[in-house]
């Protein structure tokens, strides 16, 4: 086991973060100035990268030759802080292009920096309890800051989300699940580094490689894809400004407006729609548009058109004796990109399925 973790970690695992992190510098990124923070990220995650695998190499040709496993554990959670802070900084960077400011991120790094320095110190200059105590603060430290990094980008997610929901009528797409994915993923994996210092064993060590290498070669390949992601979410994400909301006339006339638009034209058929398709036909701006569905209707884009697609759905339903169609068709007419998404808005919003509806059983009167 000893022999498989050194293997694991000293040869493998270094050269595909070396490799990926070579891939994120060099690999073309469009030449579009919304993409400009994220060629930013992808010179800090390829920074990531590197560290991670330099560690791997300063821990064995230099710590454990000189120092053996006393700084093994503090550089564990030094490096996991490090990741920390750029994985999390780098994932809220594809999801708000305005968040990012150097100032806020220098602060932040700094504080790390101090803190691990410190501890550090202690470490190099202390012995006995004073040891353990030293390390109980970094476990502490550590702690304090993932769970920081979770509540900031839940925060930044969910603004995220509420713009896409304001923006595009469908149910998953442009949501960048895969984004949220990582960013917990990658906090599973620095729990995992918090376990693997307080107990650093072969065995557990080996498992903790393999964890981590997949994890950095998967979300390596995904990140680098980031751009063609960006392309179906790019008009939203970067014409988010703050609107002001319409006087309560204009914005009830607006919305009369869009009303009549989705009874005449049925809009929400298409199963793609967007505000701005709905504002090129208005001759509005998409903010404005969404603006005026919030203030009136009290809800955002999305639930505003899946509760036409609702309704058109029950109509063709009800229509329907002889249930020629299937479920998924009229799911498709309706405007819903598949089955599952039609299912999960009809049961939130009449409470049974539409199986169920159309058999007639508990349906609300």
């Amino acid at each position: 086991m000893e022999q498989l973790y050194h293997v694991l970690d000293v040869f493998f695992a270094p050269g595909i973060l070396i490799g990926l992190a070579i891939c994120f510098i060099f690999l073309l990124v469009p030449p579009k100035a919304a993409l400009r923070n994220y060629r930013v990220s992808r010179y800090a995650m390829a920074a990531a990268y590197l560290l991670y695998a330099l560690s791997i190499f300063f821990e064995y040709n230099v710590i454990r030759d000189s120092q053996g496993d006393t700084l093994s554990r503090p550089i564990i959670l030094f490096v996991a802080c490090f990741q920390a802070f750029l994985f999390t900084y780098t994932l809220i960077n594809l999801i708000s292009l305005n968040y990012l400011k150097w100032r806020r991120l220098l602060v932040e790094l700094a504080v790390i920096v101090v803190v691990s320095v410190a501890l550090f110190t202690i470490y190099l200059l202390s012995s006995g309890n004073v040891l353990v105590w030293g390390f109980g603060v970094f476990v502490v430290f550590y702690i304090v800051l993932l769970a920081r990094y979770v509540r900031l980008f839940n925060s930044q997610y969910s603004h995220y989300k509420s713009l896409m929901d304001n923006f595009y009528s469908d149910e998953e797409s442009r949501r960048l699940q895969w984004v949220k994915r990582s960013f917990y993923i990658s906090l599973a994996v620095g729990v995992l580094a918090l376990l693997y210092a307080l107990l650093p064993t072969s065995e557990f060590g080996v498992v903790f490689v393999v964890i981590v290498i997949v994890f950095y070669a998967v979300f390596g390949v995904r990140f680098i894809n980031y751009a063609l992601d960006f392309q179906s979410i790019e008009t939203a994400i970067t014409s988010s400004g703050d609107v002001t909301a319409p006087t309560t006339q204009a914005g009830n006339e607006l919305t009369d407006r869009i009303d009549e638009l989705m009874a005449n034209e049925k809009l929400y058929r298409k199963s793609d729609l967007s505000v701005g398709d709905v504002a090129a036909l208005l001759g509005e701006r998409p903010r404005t548009v969404s603006a005026a569905i919030n203030a009136c209707r009290h809800t955002n884009f999305k639930v505003y058109i899946n509760e036409f697609r609702i309704a058109e759905s029950k109509r063709l339903m009800d229509e329907d004796k002889n249930n020629s169609r299937t479920i998924d068709a009229i799911a498709a007419e309706s405007g819903f990109t598949n089955r599952s998404s039609f299912y999960r808005v009809f049961k939130r919003n009449e409470g049974i399925s539409p199986t169920d509806y159309r058999m007639g059983v508990g349906r609300r009167e």
